[in-house]
């Protein structure tokens, strides 16, 4: 096998061609050759063990090494078939602007940048991305052409790299969802990429792909970035711009809170309405000093419901602003944050929620589900006053971003949290980073599963076998766990089944800024559902 490309004289530098490795490295290679051998029938171990590989933080050093090894050419016979340059994917050159490297070197760049979108990830989502990138020029050889200039050209690479990572996938072991992401990935990971292409039209397309998931277009997002940063510098830098076009996209469209189904002038999360397009700058920051005098808001409630009992348990707080503009929460926070007044705002919309509650006479329970972004709870809120409201109501914190925190830090928030007569729960659970044996350590109240989870969950087992063990640990642990983005009866039915009573979403009802009559309403709901699914 012939290696062109000075990548492969660049990786060691004691001189890779003279294989001088150290003596681990050579030890670990030796290892990972032995247990592919010891695998090569068992395509779910083969899987696991290459997804290791994937993401490991030498990864290139392994792959170039596992690359020479005969194990890794019967696993990945594609990447060995000779063009009519006598090229396959492993030596294949790129003679363009585009390109800094050849393509197999190319592709070990983009395993090693990728997993860092903008939104936080599973191990799961971590995986899809690491094979993506394996996979995603793998077309290249087979439709190379020299042109008259001397440049190469790769026209339709992405979809000969889907036909044959079709194929690769098969071989292996990864579920219809798993390879209809990856394949979708890879199709999309070469496509409008110039600014005069990033119109709402294409990109309403390419959401519809993308099933309009806001989690699946940031992990393209992310696929295109590794891609870009793995080719010229000139390429990145144009990168860049488009990518920010994307965002802003994804923002408008798709929502902030990743939930495209909600209506352009529903609220989101803690609290903002949409754009801010149209607005000058002293408009923003006469209704930020509002906001946060506490002027032009106003809270709206959307009750979380005991199926077991068939009441209501508590209400989520969501605030609104008033004002004649619409603005969007991306923005808006994009705003304090620059000019440091997010946290501030933070704290003004939690105490406004909870005294706009205490005020509530109607009410049929009296838990209030409040979110709170860890980082600002940890530098801003008046805690004393929270504390003092702590005693007064039965107050659930929704913290968010507390995968930034250490473990012990934040055992510490939580047990404060308690002493003060408050509780905790950890909102959108399940799409990043931590696990159910990572928060075992936490004294919670709460889990609230990501409402990327929920959604589409009727057709996704892997979704159903997530929300399964996250209510059984639930159980074990004295903890509840609340599924929102509840939108049908039968969802409702299946995440009752699932072994969760507590659930919330448009189903039962909108946020409101009444609540009378919720209650006899969620009753009649349930008394006309499938009584056998909520037993």
């Amino acid at each position: 096998m012939e290696d062109n490309d000075d990548f492969f004289d660049e990786m060691d530098p004691q001189n890779i061609a003279a294989d001088l490795m150290d003596t681990k490295e050579r030890a670990r290679v030796l290892s990972f050759i032995s247990k592919l051998k010891l695998y090569d029938s068992n395509p779910q171990e083969l899987t696991n063990l290459y997804t290791t590989i994937l993401e490991d933080d030498n990864v290139a050093y392994l792959l170039l090494k596992l690359s020479q090894d005969p194990i890794f050419v019967k696993h990945f016979p594609e990447f060995y078939v000779k063009n009519q340059y006598g090229e396959d994917v492993i030596n294949c050159q790129q003679n363009s602007s585009y390109h800094k490297y050849g393509v197999f070197r190319h592709i070990l760049t983009t395993i090693e940048c990728v997993g860092n979108p903008q939104i936080p990830i599973g191990k799961w989502q971590k995986k899809l991305l690491k094979w993506t990138m394996l996979l995603h020029d793998i077309g290249k050889p087979y439709v190379k052409v020299i042109l008259d200039d001397g440049t190469d050209s790769f026209a339709n690479h992405d979809e000969k790299s889907v036909e044959l990572a079709k194929g690769i996938l098969d071989r292996f072991y990864f579920n219809d969802e798993e390879k209809k992401i990856i394949l979708t990935l890879i199709k999309y990971h070469d496509k409008y990429l110039n600014e005069g292409e990033i119109t709402y039209d294409n990109m309403k397309f390419l959401a519809s792909e993308l099933e309009n998931s806001k989690e699946l277009f940031y992990l393209l997002l992310d696929v295109k970035d590794s891609d870009a940063r793995a080719k010229s510098v000139d390429v990145y830098n144009k990168f860049k711009l488009v990518k920010n076009k994307y965002i802003e996209f994804i923002n408008k469209y798709m929502g902030y809170d990743t939930d495209a189904s909600k209506d352009d002038d529903e609220i989101i999360d803690n609290g903002l309405t949409n754009t801010i397009e149209g607005i000058s700058k002293p408009e923003l920051d006469m209704l930020i000093d509002d906001v946060m005098n506490r002027r032009r808001i106003k809270s709206v409630y959307q009750p979380v419901v005991d199926v077991n009992k068939k009441n209501i348990y508590g209400y989520e707080v969501f605030t609104r602003i008033e004002n004649s503009k619409n603005i969007k929460i991306v923005d808006f926070i994009n705003y304090t944050n620059q000019i440091g007044k997010y946290e501030k705002i933070q704290q003004v919309m939690m105490i406004n929620s909870i005294d706009s509650f205490e005020s509530v006479q109607e009410k049929d329970a009296n838990t209030i589900f409040i979110n709170c972004d860890i980082n600002s709870y940890d530098k801003y809120v008046n805690k004393p006053r929270l504390y003092d409201m702590m005693a007064r109501n039965k107050i659930v914190l929704e913290f968010q971003n507390y995968e930034k925190k250490d473990f012990s830090e934040l055992q510490k928030i939580i047990t404060t949290v308690h002493k003060n007569k408050g509780m905790v729960a950890l909102d959108n659970f399940g799409i990043g980073s931590l696990t159910i044996d990572d928060i075992n350590v936490l004294d919670i109240d709460y889990i609230i599963p990501d409402v990327s989870l929920i959604r589409e969950l009727k057709e996704d087992e892997e979704k159903q076998r997530f929300l399964s063990s996250v209510a059984t640990y639930a159980l074990s642990k004295g903890c509840n766990v609340i599924a929102v983005g509840i939108e049908d009866v039968e969802t409702l039915n299946l995440v009752v089944r699932l072994g969760v009573n507590l659930v919330q979403g448009y189903y039962f009802s909108k946020p409101v800024d009444t609540i009378g009559g919720l209650n006899q309403k969620i009753k009649t709901l349930l008394a006309n559902k499938d009584n056998d699914a909520v037993i």
